[in-house]
C-alpha cells in the first residue's frame, strides 16, 4: 500500500489529467450516443405520422360516397294541332305527344251547346299537324273527325292512314270500333246492333246502313275498315 501511496503522489498530476481526458472521452461518447438515437428516433416518429394521416385521408375518402350523376328530365315533345268545329275555341294549339283527343278539346275551352261527343273518339292520342273537327248535333260531317296530316307517316302505311291498321268491322268490339273517326259510343253500339240483327257486313259500303252513318262519315272510314271476316 506504501508503495501505491508514493506512485501516486509521484505521479498525482498525471493521474488527474488521465482521469478528466477519461471523463471527458465518456461525455462525448454519451453525447454522440444520444445524438444518434434522437435522430433515428425522430425519423421513425415522422414516418408514423405520415403514415396515419395517410390512412386518415383513405378512410374519409372511403366513406364518401361516390357523386351521383343528376337525372335530367326528359323533353316533352310539342306537337302542333289544329281543332275545329263546334268548341268554343276552335283554332290551332300547341299540345305534349301524349295528350288525347279530349285534352285538345279542354285546350280549346271544351265542346259547345251544340257538339255532338257521340261521334267523337275523346280518347284518340294525338299527333303532329293532326286536324280535330267536331260535328254539332243533327250534322253529317263533310270530313274525318280527326285526321293526321304527315305525308311521311302516309307513305309509311300501305293503306294512306298513319301508323292504323284496318278494323274489321265484322269483328271488332266497340271499344276498337271506336278508335275509328267519326265512331263515337253510340255509333259503335248501333254497328254491333246492325250485325247482330242482320248478321255480318258483305261490303265496307253496307256500314251506311247503319243509322247516323252516311256517305260524308264513309269517306272518313273507307280506308281504315275492312270486312275480313263474314
Amino acid at each position: 500500500m506504501d508503495a501505491i501511496r508514493e506512485w501516486l503522489a509521484c505521479h498525482k498530476q498525471e493521474v488527474i489529467r488521465f482521469a478528466v481526458l477519461f471523463m471527458f472521452i465518456a461525455l462525448c461518447l454519451f453525447g454522440l450516443g444520444r445524438l444518434i438515437y434522437g435522430s433515428t428516433a425522430g425519423t421513425d416518429t415522422g414516418e408514423l405520422l405520415l403514415d396515419e394521416t395517410y390512412l386518415a385521408v383513405s378512410a374519409a375518402e372511403s366513406n364518401q360516397s361516390p357523386e351521383q350523376p343528376e337525372e335530367s328530365e326528359p323533353v316533352q315533345e310539342i306537337i302542333i294541332v289544329d281543332i275545329k268545329g263546334a268548341v268554343k275555341n276552335p283554332g290551332v294549339y300547341r299540345a305534349e305527344a301524349d295528350m288525347r283527343v279530349i285534352d285538345i278539346i279542354d285546350l280549346a275551352g271544351g265542346l259547345s251547346e251544340t257538339a255532338d261527343a257521340d261521334t267523337v273518339n275523346l280518347s284518340q292520342r294525338v299527333a303532329d299537324q293532326m286536324v280535330i273537327y267536331i260535328p254539332a248535333v243533327g250534322e253529317e260531317a263533310d270530313r274525318p273527325i280527326t285526321v293526321a296530316e304527315n305525308p311521311l307517316a302516309e307513305q309509311e302505311s300501305g293503306n294512306g292512314v298513319a301508323g292504323t291498321e284496318k278494323v274489321d268491322i265484322n269483328t271488332a268490339d266497340a271499344v276498337l270500333l271506336q278508335t275509328l273517326n267519326g265512331i263515337g259510343e253510340k255509333k259503335a253500339a248501333l254497328i254491333i246492333a246492325y250485325r247482330e240483327e242482320n248478321g255480318s257486313f258483305q261490303t265496307i259500303e253496307d256500314i251506311m246502313e247503319v243509322s247516323g252513318i252516311g256517305e260524308k262519315t264513309f269517306e272518313g272510314l273507307k280506308d281504315l275498315i275492312t270486312v275480313g271476316a263474314k
